[in-house]
């Protein structure tokens, strides 16, 4: 068996296509040692039709320009709350389920850890599992041949993922698309493993002497922003909330500096303008700094404590999806250079920074203690610098750098 068979991991996004294609079930997705999955082949199983790598699709996908760029908030209240920005894929996805199916990616706690993966839905009553962010890959492959059924059947389908995701679906049914199939894509950071992340919780709850029973990647509890929650039990079955942030937990900090993600998500050929997606949604950051006017601080109608997304509409499918499924949507007209100010990834693919390496190697030598013991270093050491630049002069101060960073 052989991991490279199909592509190299730099690559391979790990969206498993092939894995649900394959008419001899020949393929596996199975983890790497940090726990990205990649297809790995039985030669034993395969009859060398090609198949898998017809349609592989990392790469291949059509990209179209972005034809209107918008503001926007869901106006029900209770999904803009249960949402990480501006709520717009609640608002789509619930108007969609009147007359289709919505896949969105759920998480849920396990006995032993927490399970990241696409689910397909087809009640409002379930909307509320595939709301928020997940910062960790998910498992799609599951979903693949439901959502062939639910085609097959006359049945349209909202598709919701990240741009790799998006393009190996439409992709594989390609027939359907712009007529049963439907698309939103995410201004994507990267994506860390699921083993990381469930490593990184099982040293948080061996450390503290809890139990994570639930995890919010964000939290609107906290505002709108990049913070979370995760509710925790502790030995006397007492239950509390601990907020998360790049201040307090490593995990953030080096998603955030772009450290965490597979290989393939720095040579991204969907993160740039062009789009795969019939729509895009993020965050709209920096709403505050572009277009102030619209913030009810100023005489608006937007809550920035409430959150902003930023919904880009990519062809003319994703005009339809609008005007079909978005009448509960406030949108207003803005700019794609504004939005693309601090979504990066609307430019360029994520840049991990030196420090992953060492990060990696770490994880491998001792789990996932050896990438706090780093995150814990540079936090003393940031620390350090603020208080020598507090009471050293400027003079000095360069030549402490260089002492510290020779």
């Amino acid at each position: 068996m052989d991991t490279n068979e199909l592509r190299s991991k730099n690559s391979c996004c790990g969206c498993g296509v092939c894995k649900e294609i394959c008419p001899k079930q020949a393929i596996t997705m199975e983890c790497d040692e940090y726990g990205f999955v990649y297809p790995v082949i039985d030669k034993k199983k395969c009859i060398d039709c090609g198949l898998c790598k017809q349609k592989c699709s990392f790469g291949n996908a059509t990209l179209e320009q972005i034809k209107e760029c918008y503001a926007a908030v869901n106006v029900n209240e209770h999904e803009l709350m249960k949402s990480s920005s501006g709520g717009v894929f609640a608002s789509i996805a619930s108007e969609f389920l009147k007359e289709g199916s919505v896949c969105g990616v759920k998480i849920v706690r396990n006995a032993n850890s927490f399970d990241v993966a696409h689910k397909l839905i087809q009640q409002k009553a379930e909307l509320y599992m595939l709301q928020g962010s997940k910062y960790v890959q998910s498992h799609m492959w599951h979903c693949v041949s439901d959502i062939k059924s639910m085609l097959e059947t006359g049945r349209k389908v909202l598709f919701s993922g990240t741009p790799c995701q998006v393009a190996a679906i439409k992709d594989l049914y390609k027939k359907y698309v712009g007529t049963q199939l439907f698309t939103i894509d995410l201004i994507c950071h990267g994506v860390p493993s699921q083993k990381m992340f469930n490593d990184y919780l099982q040293q948080y709850q061996n450390d503290n002497g809890v139990r994570v029973e639930k995890y919010d990647f964000r939290n609107k509890k906290c505002g709108w922003g990049a913070n979370g929650i995760m509710e925790v039990t502790n030995e006397d079955q007492m239950r509390s909330e601990i907020k998360i942030t790049s201040d307090n937990a490593s995990y953030y900090h080096f998603f955030y500096k772009g450290d965490l993600s597979r290989e393939s998500c720095y040579e991204c050929p969907y993160a740039c303008q062009n789009r795969v997606g019939d729509v895009t949604i993020g965050d709209y950051w920096g709403i505050e700094t572009f277009n102030p006017e619209l913030l009810s601080e100023n005489g608006g109608s937007l809550d920035r404590q409430r959150g902003v997304s930023c919904l880009l509409i990519n062809n003319q499918s994703g005009k339809e999806l609008i005007e079909r499924y978005g009448k509960n949507l406030q949108l207003y007209p803005i700019d794609f250079n504004n939005i693309a100010v601090y979504n990066t990834q609307l430019r360029e693919p994520v840049k991990p920074s030196k420090l992953r390496k060492k990060i990696f190697d770490a994880y491998l030598q001792s789990g996932y203690s050896g990438v706090d013991r780093i995150y814990v270093k540079r936090r003393r050491m940031a620390k350090l610098k603020t208080a020598i630049k507090s009471i050293i002069p400027s003079g000095i101060k360069k030549k402490i750098k260089k002492v510290l960073y020779k």
